[in-house]
């Protein structure tokens, strides 16, 4: 049945992170307790909260990218959209972008615990999968690419969602992944904020939020 594979799916994942999807810090995260305090803020909480009820309702969905600067919450709001997936009975998985690199790196080891077809079905295969810290400078640029376009060109071709978290600005974001992969992450109904105001942890400023489409 295709709640068994997936529960299969969700645990085969988990043991080779060590830990659940969501991490132990932002393990109790929800809409319900993202910070609002503008007008702003408001509607990127809107625009994820409708994008987890796709999730949850649609086999198929585009994808969603939140950008900006340290301490805004897109980490908190990837989070919740995971656990609203994950409580509807579907697959997801949350890593950043350095452990998913790491996986497939480590499944090219004489020893590995895994191959690396495993380890890229891993990140392939599940319903939702949410990269974080996106932007981050690991090993070679072009096999860093390389990498990430198997990966995301068969979530493309297979209409997966992926939800991308970056402190990067969007051209710095295309810089990093290329055209190639931000044309294919950006088609159709995708969406892209950018949470502009400043940390929690300081005392708030000015707010704005980019959408390119909406859900």
């Amino acid at each position: 049945m295709l709640a068994e594979r997936r529960a299969a799916q969700q645990r085969a994942s988990e043991r080779l992170l060590g830990r659940s999807g969501i991490p132990a810090r932002y393990r109790d995260k929800t809409f319900g307790n993202y910070q609002v305090t503008t007008p702003q803020q408001r509607r990127a909480l809107g625009v994820c909260t409708a994008y987890a009820r796709l999730l949850q309702e649609a086999q198929q969905a585009d994808n969603l990218i939140l950008v900006g600067t340290p301490g805004t919450g897109k980490t908190h709001l990837a989070c919740a959209i995971v656990a609203e997936v994950l409580g509807a009975g579907r697959s997801a998985l949350f890593l950043t972008m350095s452990e998913a690199l790491r996986l497939m790196r480590a499944s090219f080891a004489p020893d590995a615990a895994y191959s690396e077809p495993e380890a890229i079905a891993m990140l392939t295969q599940t319903d939702v999968l949410v990269m974080d810290e996106v932007g981050m400078a690991i090993g070679s640029e072009d096999k860093r690419r390389a990498m990430l376009f198997d990966v995301l060109d068969a979530r493309y071709s297979d209409l997966r969602p992926t939800v991308l978290v970056s402190n990067l600005s969007r051209d710095e974001l295309t810089d990093y992944l290329g055209e190639r992969i931000m044309d294919r992450l950006c088609e159709g109904g995708s969406v892209l904020i950018a949470l502009a105001w400043d940390s929690y942890r300081q005392r708030p400023r000015s707010s704005g939020v980019t959408e390119l489409r909406t859900v």
